[in-house]
Order: C-alpha cells, then sequence, then structure tokens
C-alpha cells in the first residue's frame, strides 16, 4: 500500500474505510479558498507597495509560485523581517493583474499589458503567468509583431516563445526582409536569426543582403561587415554570379574563405518532391533475370517533371518513410527469394545510401511508419506466415527494440501516423481472410485498441490531413473480390466521419500508393486486372479528383511504395561537396 494511502494507526485493515479525493476537485476547492482569502484580506501577513498602491497578500502564496519571493522570505533579506515588498518600478496595474492570476487562475492579458506581464512575471519567476502571456503572444505572431516577440523572447531567454518566433520569421523571412523592425534588432540578435538552418530563402544572397542592410543601419560610413556576420553568410551556398557580387563589396578577406561553416543547406533550398521506390514492372517478370535494385523515381508536381536518383542494389520492393531529406527503406524480397530485414537510408542532400542495422526479423507487404525520433515497422509476412510482431528503430540510438504485438497477425494494410497514433486499417489475417475494421496503437503507452467500423479493405492507403484519417481506394472483400474507386474519412478515434466525404476516383483501382504534397493527396497506379500509370490528386473541398498531365513516365508497378521527400533545388546539385551523380 502507498504511504499516502495507509490507515491510521488505531485502524485494522477489517474496519479502515480510506478515500482519495479527486485531483480537479481539490484544486478546485483550494483555488476557490485563495481567491476567498485574496478578496476578504483575510489572513494577511505581506504587502506588496508599489507607487500609489498596497496591496495585502500572503507570503505563502506567494512562495509556492515564485522560486523569487521564497528565496527572498527564507533569507536574512530586510523584506523577510518586515512584511512589505517595494515594487516601486513596476505599475500597480501589472501587480494587479499578476496578483489577481496567482489567486484565482484568471488574467485579463490584452495587447497593451502583454509586455509588462510577461517581463515582471520573468524578473518574478512566476513562470506559470510568463506561459500565459508567451502562448498569448504565439496566437497573435503576426509580420508587424514578430521581431518584437522575438527580441522580448531573446531578452528574457524564454525558450518556447523564442523557438515560436524564430519559426515564424525564419518561414516567413522573404517577406521579413524589407521590415524596417529588422534594422533595430542588437549583433546578437541579428546574428542569430541568419544564422538559422531553418529560413526559407532560396539563396545565400539574400541572407547576405539583410546582412548588409542591418550593418549599414548600425555602422558609418562604408565599412565592411563586422567578421561575426560575416562568419553567418555561407558562401558555399552561392553560386559564382552571386559570389562575384558580394566580391565587388570587398567585404571578404582571405582568411575568411578557409574559415568556412560546415556546409549546410537553408529550409528554403529544398523542394518537396514525391519519392516512388521500386517503381519498376513486377507483373509477369522473370526474377531470376531481376537486378534486385530499389530504385528512386522522383516526381515533381510543381513543375509535372520526373527525375530519376540513385538506386540501391540490394532487394526489391520495400516500405519507405521520409523524414525531411532522408528516406528510410526496409524490408521486401531479397535475390535469393528469401524475406528481407534490410534496412538503409537515402540522402537527398548527398545522393547517396547508408546501410543502418537490420530489423529484427524479415518482413515484406509490412507497415512502417513514423512519429518523433522513431520509426516502426508494423506485420507484414515472411516465410513464418503473417505476422503480428511490430519493433521500434530508436534514430538517436540507432538501434531496434521490439513492442507489443498485433491483437492478430496482418498484413496488405492500408497504414498512417495521426498525433502520436498508428493507425492500421484492413488488411489480410491469412491469404484468404481480410480484417473488418482498424487497429490504432498508442505510442505513448505501447497499446492497441481494435475500432470494429465495418470496413472491409486490403491493399488500400492512407494519409492524415486535418486531424483526419484519409483511406483511398481498396480492394472490395465483400462478395467479389475487385477494384474500387470508393474513398473513406476517419476521425481520430478510428470511426468514419458521416459528414465529410471524398469523391470517389474517377475509375476503379486496387493497390493505390497514396502520399500527401502540400495540400493535395496524391496517388499513383494502381490496378485493375492490370498495373496502370495514371497520377490522381484531390485537394479537400474539391468536387472531383484530377488527372495529372504526366503519367508514371518510368514504369508501371503494382508492388512499390511512395514517400513526400525534400530534395535540394537542382541549381545547388553543382555546389554541394561529394554529393554522388548517377545517370
Amino acid at each position: 500500500m502507498e504511504e499516502s494511502c495507509r490507515p491510521p494507526p488505531w485502524c485494522t485493515d477489517d474496519d479502515a474505510e480510506f478515500f482519495s479525493e479527486d485531483e480537479g476537485t481539490l484544486q478546485c476547492a483550494i483555488i476557490q479558498g485563495l481567491r476567498d482569502l485574496y478578496f476578504t484580506d483575510a489572513l494577511c501577513d505581506l504587502t506588496i507597495v508599489t507607487e500609489g498602491s498596497r496591496f495585502l497578500c500572503h507570503r505563502v502564496v506567494l512562495a509556492s509560485l515564485s522560486p523569487y519571493f521564497r528565496a527572498m522570505f527564507t533569507s536574512c533579506m530586510v523584506e523577510s523581517q518586515q512584511g512589505e515588498v517595494s515594487l516601486l518600478d513596476v505599475s500597480s496595474s501589472t501587480i494587479e493583474t499578476i496578483l489577481h492570476f496567482i489567486y484565482t487562475g484568471e488574467a485579463a492579458v490584452t495587447l497593451d499589458n502583454v509586455e509588462d506581464l510577461f517581463t515582471v512575471s520573468s524578473r518574478l519567476q512566476i513562470t506559470a503567468m510568463q506561459e500565459q502571456c508567451s502562448r498569448f503572444l504565439i496566437q497573435r505572431l503576426n509580420n508587424d509583431n514578430c521581431y518584437w516577440t522575438y527580441r522580448l523572447a531573446f531578452t528574457h531567454n524564454h525558450s518556447r516563445l523564442l523557438e515560436m518566433a524564430m519559426k515564424y520569421i525564419s518561414w516567413h523571412i522573404t517577406s521579413l526582409s524589407d521590415n524596417e523592425d529588422l534594422l533595430h534588432l542588437e549583433l546578437g540578435e541579428i546574428i542569430k536569426i541568419l544564422s538559422s538552418d531553418q529560413l526559407m530563402v532560396s539563396s545565400e544572397l539574400s541572407v547576405y543582403h539583410m546582412a548588409l542592410s542591418w550593418w549599414k543601419a548600425n555602422s558609418s560610413g562604408d565599412s565592411p561587415l563586422p567578421v561575426e556576420l560575416r562568419r553567418v553568410i555561407r558562401l558555399q551556398l552561392m553560386l559564382p554570379h552571386e559570389r562575384e557580387e558580394i566580391e565587388k563589396h570587398g567585404s571578404w578577406e582571405e582568411c575568411d574563405l578557409q574559415e568556412l561553416p560546415q556546409f549546410r543547406l537553408r529550409q528554403g533550398m529544398f523542394e518537396n518532391w514525391i519519392v516512388c521506390v521500386d517503381l519498376q514492372p513486377r507483373a509477369y517478370i522473370d526474377y531470376d533475370d531481376y537486378d534486385y535494385k530499389i530504385y528512386l523515381d522522383a516526381y515533381d508536381p510543381a513543375s509535372n517533371e520526373w527525375m530519376k536518383l540513385m538506386p540501391l542494389e540490394l532487394m526489391m520492393h520495400p516500405e519507405c518513410v521520409a523524414l525531411g531529406n532522408y528516406l528510410y527503406v526496409t524490408g521486401g524480397i531479397m535475390k535469393d527469394g528469401s524475406f528481407s530485414k534490410a534496412f538503409c537510408v537515402y540522402d537527398s542532400v548527398t545522393n547517396d545510401w547508408t546501410e543502418l542495422p537490420s530489423m529484427m526479423s524479415p518482413r515484406d507487404n509490412n507497415g512502417f511508419l513514423s512519429f518523433k525520433d522513431k520509426l516502426y515497422a508494423v506485420g507484414g509476412a515472411n516465410e513464418d506466415g503473417v505476422l503480428d510482431s511490430m519493433e521500434c528503430f530508436d534514430l538517436s540510438k540507432h538501434c531496434w527494440s521490439e513492442l507489443s504485438k498485433l491483437p492478430y497477425p496482418l498484413c496488405n494494410f492500408a497504414s498512417a501516423q495521426l498525433k502520436g497514433k498508428l493507425y492500421i486499417i484492413g488488411g489480410k489475417t491469412t491469404q484468404y481472410n481480410v480484417s473488418e475494421g482498424l487497429l490504432i496503437y498508442d505510442t505513448a503507452s505501447d497499446i492497441w485498441s481494435f475500432i470494429p467500423n465495418k470496413i472491409y479493405i486490403c491493399f488500400g492507403g492512407a494519409v492524415t490531413m486535418d486531424n483526419k484519417v484519409f483511406v483511398i481506394n481498396d480492394y472490395d472483400y465483400l462478395g467479389t473480390t475487385s477494384a474500387t474507386n470508393r474513398c473513406h474519412v476517419l476521425d481520430e478515434k478510428g470511426w468514419v466521419c458521416e459528414d465529410l466525404e471524398v469523391p470517389p476516383l474517377p475509375e476503379a483501382l486496387a493497390c493505390v500508393e497514396v502520399t500527401r504534397w502540400g495540400e493535395r493527396i496524391y496517388v499513383f497506379g494502381g490496378e485493375d486486372e492490370a498495373p496502370l500509370k495514371n497520377i490522381y490528386y484531390w485537394t479537400p473541398g474539391a468536387s472531383r479528383w484530377e488527372q495529372c498531365t504526366q503519367d508514371q513516365s518510368y514504369g508501371e508497378s503494382n508492388v512499390f511504395s511512395c514517400a513526400t521527400l525534400q530534395v535540394p533545388l537542382r541549381k545547388l546539385f553543382p555546389l554541394i561537396p561529394g554529393r554522388s551523380t548517377f545517370d
């Protein structure tokens, strides 16, 4: 029995009836009690003095929320003896709002008082009040206040607010480059911004122009950029004509060129391509003659173009997951016909592959999903039959580990990840039996749940968008086995959303590959008796699917996988040191 639940010593186990108060109820009672004490000035033992006002309060209450006050009241400082704390440089309205928040949990935060509340709560170490102000500011970030918010967070070293302001600035840096507030930043603040990998700039020359504009506004004469600013400019990312432009200003010395920072692309120097893994003809081929390479065929929806990336000679039709510019592949079939447990990663920057620690079990037709810094290989099949096992690769620890088994063996299912939960939809429990409904795995608790939503599908695809799971196309296993053009939308609990529909595909298909590109859902290939090469996309709210004018120009297959991968801008390929070439 836990210490807090032990009966008093005069009770025996037979006559003891012990209760534990509900945490929510207890908190409400405490807050209501504090509110009553505050508004009635009862039992007060401390006065906070501001210019023109005096506020009665309680030492223990302030000390419980503020390390600043706790240290003051438990030390030999004069305030701990006199019962008064003078804050003459703080406005009465600010102290009143903070005290009201401490005693009631409520605060009237506005654009007019948020800076004072944030600053004073930082000084007094009242974290809860500062977090309230931080949330208020994050929700209102825009082009007019982002630099001001960034400076406020930078000055008070508030990591969450600084992170979110930095993200906003990085994402909108092009439209913010002419904002006059940029010129009022301190040197350390501008350096932190221009050092960020997250800047959405397609050319390093724009970073140089921002640094130059700031320097001209904060220096006298035409002196060259200070060395601190020169070091954040990534000369390696500049094309020859861009280098010529900055060399005209004479800002760089020979020693600077020898101390260039490590080569790293900015976020805006990538574009999103849809990579089809193993998009090669698979039907009716002679596997003895097949070369067993993982082919990467990349499609750019923006330009409607295809490009080949570096293949890997190892296995065929593995599953894939994309994280930034890294594409992870695992599973499939080896050249000797055995099931694969090989695990590799493709880096779109270097255009090369690296072999990683193999899975614990070989798998084919499995699920492969990611959440945070973990990759999940789910179910599938091998020489032992359909699998009920799942394993996880920790990217930080660089190793695999087993997780809870599925409630039953499963392969050929659709899968997606939403808010840390893995959705395993339909699929086969044996070669001939199809699963009804779906399974949901909670990555936080390592627990599976079964949702009997009456969906019978197999060989379908799924993606997540707007907190929904979109299940695209499948084989019809109710009656005759045939391709369909139907789609489903599931909510977070796994139930079909009756009020949200996806229009049917223009033709009946099965074995499609589905991925999300921006705000579009793309469907590749599929089959209806034979593999097809069509590409369709749908934007939420549209009444129908659109067909791309470009087909799968590099092959047709009913067994491949796809993902949306960040690929460097093609103009930067020649600048990337050691980048592998492929013809």
